[in-house]
């Protein structure tokens, strides 16, 4: 390589330059804010390094070493032998394949998958990441290596850094690029610095639609051209191509005149890096657009990282923020996120965004679905959604409590004797409801360890005290998820998350047996044993369901629980379990209240 005085000479030239040209643009642009010079002294940067065998000899080993950790498949860095290697010389493993420029257009579209997985894996993963990846630095390997990697990624000389903070904002942005929510875009910006926090919103939301829509669809430089000249409605009319350039041109002014965007340094390579690599895989595929292809890598970061800044993009997802009609997590959304990971995706406006609603009719069987929820993936959204499950599971235990208590209260009330002619009601005294009659409950005390106490309440008072009725908001949460149940689960899951018909008479009268023989009061009440036995009735509940319903509830749980592992079914154990007792925490709380 070229290391002599010239480098230094054509890099001063260049400084120069872009010193005269940064004066020019903060004369006569003075709200445009890129530092030129700044973008010229990374790349310079980035170029000198590159001349250093050392510094690349380094850099190949942490690419390597950092793909092994992430557990990269297909794709591999030569091995450096260091003490071998000096300034000027660098010695590495041999790779014998050809150069992905010299290779066919199926094979190109072949090894686009695997080396867009390694370079997500870099730039949202390790934090650093491979910033000259063009053809000639891509291998198809001849045969595949005893670990049986099929491809090869070479000359690790210009590599650039991103810090966790700039990571999370273009995690960020490329969901909100994904999904087309242009306002969030805003601030993503602007955490990134391309924008500042006085910018004027309404002006940039519908510039970023024009210029950014285009893009997400897909297909290079040609697509993006012929959907703009629609958008402005250049049609093949004289009059139609100059009325379009014209407002393409005004709007152009208005980017340039009136929003204060600047380019952040780092950017200068990594957009260079995304276009070389995008210009790779428009060979392989016409249609292939970088977002919508880096997103279901995106949905699988969102499941995995517990980091704050994860957990609160994971919440835009997974919940309607912003929404106050329908608070609380959005099962449908869930669904679709985990069938985002597994690179199902539901799109929006012709297929050119990604639906975040939307759960793909050819995506995840429930097993599947279960079974990624459950594995070490998923650790990100188990954590934010174990409140949230804990809310749900007691917003429906009021529920199912409610409905069946009343429905087997009307069951248990015994009927009254029809009136008699002259007679009246002298032999038929008016009907005695089942809700007039208080009864002994022995209800727990302030303590776990205090001594339960009897108190008389009728089957009513004692609903309300252990199952509150649900407020409107509560009431609309439930009936958004027992829909979507419904829609994904069948209609005989939905009517038990309902409590329809679940709770005869004899479940009721069991109830309120052990209530008023003390199982409140009892302070092994939140015992793991009594869990089960919660648990254990629940499943006896589901199967006197099933002789209703043609056995479809068991069928669901067989199905969705059938692929799980040993440990993924203990992991799914200790979490009902937990759930179950913090259930029966809130309700032996309540209890005793009543004292």
């Amino acid at each position: 390589r070229h290391q002599g005085p010239t480098v230094s000479k054509d890099l001063y030239v260049l400084r120069r330059a872009a010193e005269v040209f940064q004066g020019l643009v903060e004369r006569f642009a003075p709200q445009q804010k890129t530092n030129y010079v700044a973008l010229l002294n990374e790349w310079s940067i980035g170029f000198y390094t590159e001349l250093d065998f050392a510094n690349e000899g380094r850099n190949q080993e942490r690419l390597r070493t950092g793909l092994i950790e992430a557990g990269i498949k297909g794709i591999t860095v030569p091995k450096v032998y260091d003490e071998m290697c000096t300034r000027r010389v660098l010695v590495s493993e041999w790779m014998d394949g050809v150069k992905l420029s010299e290779c066919e257009k199926d094979e190109i579209a072949e090894i686009t998958a695997i080396a867009q997985e390694a370079f997500l894996t870099q730039l949202f993963g390790m934090g650093f990441f491979h910033a000259d990846p063009h053809p000639g630095n891509i291998l198809k390997l001849n045969e595949p290596t005893p670990e049986g990697y099929t491809v090869a990624l070479i000359d690790c000389g210009l590599m650039a850094n991103v810090d966790k903070a700039d990571q999370d904002h273009m995690i960020s942005a490329v969901i909100h690029l994904a999904n087309k929510d242009y306002a969030s875009l805003v601030d993503d910006f602007i955490r990134l610095k391309i924008l500042p926090t006085d910018c004027d919103r309404a002006a940039i939301i519908p510039l970023m639609d024009k210029a950014l829509s285009p893009y997400v669809k897909g297909g290079g430089a040609k697509k993006y051209e012929e959907e703009l000249k629609r958008m402005y409605g250049m049609e093949d009319s004289v009059s139609s191509q100059v009325g379009g350039f014209q407002a393409m041109t005004q709007d152009a002014l208005t980017v340039l005149n009136d929003i204060p965007f600047s380019i952040p340094p780092y950017f200068a390579i990594l957009g260079r890096a995304i276009v070389t690599l995008e210009g790779i895989a428009l060979t392989g595929n016409e249609d292939y657009g970088i977002i919508m292809e880096t997103y279901p890598f995106i949905a699988r970061k969102l499941l995995s990282e517990n980091r704050p800044e994860i957990q609160q993009a994971l919440q835009e997802v997974l919940f309607s923020v912003g929404d106050s009609s329908n608070p609380g997590l959005k099962l449908n959304r869930l669904l679709a996120l985990l069938n985002n990971a597994s690179g199902a995706v539901g799109t929006k406006e012709g297929a050119a965004f990604v639906d975040l609603d939307a759960v793909p009719e050819d995506g995840l069987s429930l097993g599947d679905g279960l079974k990624l929820l459950l594995s070490d993936n998923a650790e990100s959204v188990r954590k934010l959604l174990e409140e949230e499950v804990e809310n749900i599971a007691w917003v429906f235990f009021r529920q199912i409590i409610r409905k069946g208590m009343t429905e087997a209260s009307v069951a248990l009330t015994p009927p009254r004797l029809p009136s008699l002619p002259f007679i009246g009601d002298l032999i038929s005294p008016p009907k005695l409801q089942l809700d007039d009659i208080p009864l002994p409950f022995l209800l727990p005390g302030e303590e776990v360890t205090s001594t339960p106490s009897v108190s008389l309440m009728t089957a009513n008072q004692f609903t309300d005290l252990i199952a509150p009725k649900l407020t409107r908001d509560e009431e609309i949460y439930a009936i958004s998820i027992s829909d979507a149940a419904e829609e994904f689960l069948g209609p005989n899951v939905a009517n038990f998350l309902r409590g329809d018909g679940l709770i005869s008479t004899q479940s009721a009268s069991l109830v309120l047996a052990a209530a008023s023989t003390g199982l409140l009061g009892n302070k092994d009440l939140l015992g793991t044993q009594n869990a089960q036995n919660v648990i254990q009735t629940v499943s006896n509940l589901l199967k006197r369901l099933d002789s209703k319903a043609g056995g479809s509830v068991e069928e669901v749980l067989a199905e969705v629980t059938a692929k799980l592992s040993d440990d993924e079914k203990e992991r799914l154990d200790e979490i009902v379990t937990e759930l179950t007792q913090r259930t029966l925490s809130k309700v032996r709380a309540r209890a005793a209240t009543r004292l």
